[in-house]
Formats: structure tokens, sequence, C-alpha cells
């Protein structure tokens, strides 16, 4: 990696998204604790978990009920971040939950150029905005309940919004946090506008 392509450096020293998913995906346990995630990501560990668990909701999925088994921990997530803001731990039985480490393995293989061009592009910015941690928690529930709606394949724009947020939070990058907030506004038009076309179908 040149000078030129080396992402911009992390907020406060700490590490970036990608050398945090190297860290997990090189421990030897089948399942990682979230306490454990929280140990390496340090007071960012909301926002990583939150983007570990969206992750694979972002390609559509044909089924709702997969949406709404992963939508769960981002609820419960979302609600702490919300309550408490970032700088607080985990709830415990939140911490006991452990993610497979393929989940890792595989999200350091494969996302790891879409982690790096993020990094490049992402320095800590608009503070005002990226450290309203509650409004982004409150955001991010938002979010995960349209996730649980029984709606096929349109998982993947309130999931793509929550990724924004979570790497917003990772980042201290209030643009991609303002990017989740816009395409949150902008599904809910959406929603609405697929709500009033049922409606008129219905009543004809």
């Amino acid at each position: 990696m040149t000078e030129t392509d080396a992402p911009s450096a992390a907020p406060d020293g700490e590490m970036h998204a990608s050398q945090i998913l190297d860290a997990l995906a090189a421990r030897t346990e089948d399942r990682i604790p979230l306490s454990a995630i929280a140990a390496v990501a340090g007071s960012r560990v909301h926002g990583l978990a939150l983007l570990v668990f969206v992750l694979p909701e972002v390609p559509p999925l044909p089924l709702p009920s997969a949406s709404t088994v992963l939508a769960v921990p981002l609820i419960l997530i979302s609600i702490h971040l919300a309550l408490f803001g970032e700088g607080a731990l985990l709830p415990s039985r939140l911490a006991a939950v452990g993610v497979p480490r393929s989940v890792f393995v595989a999200a350091a293989r494969y996302l790891a150029p879409v982690f790096h061009w993020i990094e490049r592009a992402s320095r800590p910015r608009w503070p005002w905005l990226a450290g309203r941690e509650r409004l982004v928690g409150v955001a991010c529930l938002y979010l995960s309940f349209i996730l649980i709606l029984p709606i096929p394949l349109f998982n993947a724009p309130p999931a793509a919004c929550l990724a924004a947020l979570a790497l917003g939070m990772i980042q201290r990058d209030g643009v991609f946090i303002a990017a989740g907030i816009v395409g949150a506004l902008l599904v809910t038009g959406t929603l609405l506008g697929l709500i009033d076309l049922a409606g008129g179908i219905l009543l004809r």
C-alpha cells in the first residue's frame, strides 16, 4: 500500500475497522463473545457490534423471517446505545452472545477492500453530529424495527443505512452518520409509498 493509498489516521489513535476485523479473525475460538469484541473495539463497541449483525442483512433477502432473526440483536444494541451512549459497557447478557469466528474471517477476507476504501475516504469530522450517540441509537433502533417488517427484499435499504451509521460511529465520521440519517428518511418515504400503494390495491 503506497503512502497515498494509506488510510487516514484512526480516531483517537484507535484501530481501524479493518484492523479490528483482522484481529478478531485471527482468534482461535469457534465463537467470539461480544465481550471479546468490546475489548478489541474499545469505546466503539456499539458501532462494531451493529456492523457485524447488519452486514448479512445488506444483500436483499427473499425470506422476511431471516431479517427478523438478525434484527433482534440490532434492536437490543440500539436500545442500549440510545439509553446509555457509546461509552457504556454492553449489558452482561448481550456481552455473552457469541458470534461465529467465520463471520469475521469472511468479513476480513472479502470486505477488506471496501473497508480500506472507506478508511481512506473517512476521517473524524462533523463532531457535533458524530458525538450525538443517543440520537444515532434512536435512528438505529428505528431502522432495526423496519427490518422486522415482513416485506420481501426490502431489508437492503434500511440495512445499508444502518451500516452507514455504524461506520460513522466507528470512524467518528459525522458525514457517514448524516448519510445514514438521510437514507433513513428516504426509506421512510419509500415505505409509506408502499403502504399507500398496498392500501389502494386492497380497497379496489
